[in-house]
């Protein structure tokens, strides 16, 4: 019995390694959402125009989509879809560089950005 236990749970790690090791070619999708400061909506849509233009010059293999809110025009959605986490990660890097050049201005958000990340399930 205990030595049952001991395959099975070295079968679950290496299960989980491979796992590991297959999702980190695969798609990694960022979805962000931005609540501007009343009547800093043109402002903070302006700032997020200039970031998606200048992010699809310095990582061209990313898309990149903003939207604004059918239902609340006030709030932006902003996703991006990374062909793998190394891409994900090269442009956190680049946001980092970014953000501290240009830092957001204070009081643009009424409230905390909300992002998630996802992982690809289907086609």
């Amino acid at each position: 019995m205990k030595r049952r236990t001991i395959h099975c749970l070295a079968l679950a790690v290496l299960f989980a390694i491979s796992g590991q090791m297959a999702r980190a070619d695969e798609q990694v999708i960022i979805v962000g959402r931005y609540y501007p400061a009343p009547g800093r909506e043109a402002e903070l849509e302006t700032r997020l125009v200039r970031i998606v233009k200048y992010l699809k010059q310095a990582e061209p293999t990313v898309t990149y989509r903003l939207h604004r809110s059918a239902k609340e025009p006030t709030v932006f959605m902003f996703y991006e879809i990374f062909p793998s986490q190394a891409a994900l990660d090269h442009e956190r890097e680049t946001v980092a560089a970014l953000r501290k050049r240009d830092p957001p201005p204070d009081g643009i958000f009424g409230k905390p950005p909300e992002v998630e990340t996802y992982g690809f399930l289907a086609e």
